[in-house]
């Protein structure tokens, strides 16, 4: 576990002596880890925490270590949380019962990314491809088999392409080693991947490809683009699939300390969106914008007090 960044190191060594150091994990490479750094150098900024990222090859190694208490904080997409809290799907047979939902940070909207001159117009097309195939029960492979499958298209039909974690995913596509990569829309590496093999395109979906998403990547739903800002391989006509990135803590987390978060990514919203393209829709609220899943106290009770505590 390690801390990236020289803004962090800026941070640690700016910290008076008896500030209290806070972990927040986190994946290696791409969106995730993206969102994980500027939101630990915000709280950094405007608590009196320093928010130390933990970054790990995947969640399957840092869920567990937030649900034992010896992480404070955690940030995943809402799939992985569900799943994880409940020991099914991307956790079978492996449940976190002590996770709390601290917030529900913002959208995150993504899909199947290709090179535009790579031929392949449609996810139908994806037939007969080189496809990353990520291990069993990560959430790369379940992205890729619930996208594919609102196509007609399985693993059976596409070369699969041993994969490990998103950074390799990446770097392969880089390298011509596959020809599609999960893309968080306005992410950076969505960028340099278009800067290593020119102009990329995002795969659409279709209306009612949500009953088949939602199968496999519960909390799911559609969006055409539409006149939302610009970003790599989007059209207006393009429609991505999203659902919400969590903030998420251990049950003995103390109160005071997720007030403090809380009320932080609820007064500083400015700061946020100065993140990048991915912050644009961040909106304080919304914090509290799906309750389905179980709520750390001091959050409730925040939520609560702030009237964004949804009534249902």
């Amino acid at each position: 576990m390690y801390m990236k960044g020289a803004a962090f190191a800026l941070v640690l060594a700016a910290a008076p002596a008896s500030a209290q150091m806070v972990g927040l994990a986190t994946t290696t490479g791409g969106a995730t880890e993206q969102l994980a750094m500027h939101l630990a150098k915000v709280l950094s900024q405007e608590t009196d925490l320093v928010i130390r990222p933990q970054v790990m090859a995947n969640t399957s190694q840092y869920i567990p270590l937030v649900n034992q208490g010896r992480i404070e904080f955690g940030i995943a997409n809402f799939p992985q949380v569900s799943h994880a809290m409940d020991g099914i799907g991307m956790s079978e047979g492996s449940a976190n019962p002590d996770l709390r939902m601290v917030a529900t940070m913002l959208p995150f909207n993504a899909g199947l990314v290709v090179p535009a001159d790579s031929g392949i117009e449609t996810l139908a097309d994806l037939a007969g491809r080189k496809v990353p195939q990520f291990p069993p029960n990560s959430l790369g492979a379940f992205f890729f088999t619930a996208s594919m499958e609102t196509a007609g298209v399985s693993y059976d039909d596409v070369q699969g392409v041993p994969t490990s974690n998103f950074g390799q995913q990446f770097n392969n596509v880089k390298e011509g080693m596959t020809e599609v990569t999960i893309g968080s829309v306005g992410a950076q590496s969505i960028m340099d991947v278009e800067a290593s093999v020119g102009e990329v395109r995002y795969l659409t979906f279709k209306e009612g490809d949500e009953e088949i998403l939602s199968k496999y990547l519960p909390g799911t739903s559609l969006k055409t683009w539409g006149d939302r800002p610009d970003a790599a391989g989007i059209s207006p006509e393009t429609m991505v699939l999203f659902y919400d990135y969590t903030l998420f803590a251990h049950k003995d987390v103390p109160d005071e300390m997720v007030t403090q978060v809380l009320e932080a990514l609820y007064s500083n919203p400015e700061a946020m969106k100065t993140g990048g393209a991915m912050w644009n829709e961040y909106d304080p609220a919304q914090l509290a914008r799906v309750t389905v899943l179980p709520f750390h106290p001091a959050a409730e009770s925040f939520f609560k007090d702030k009237g964004i505590w949804p009534a249902n």
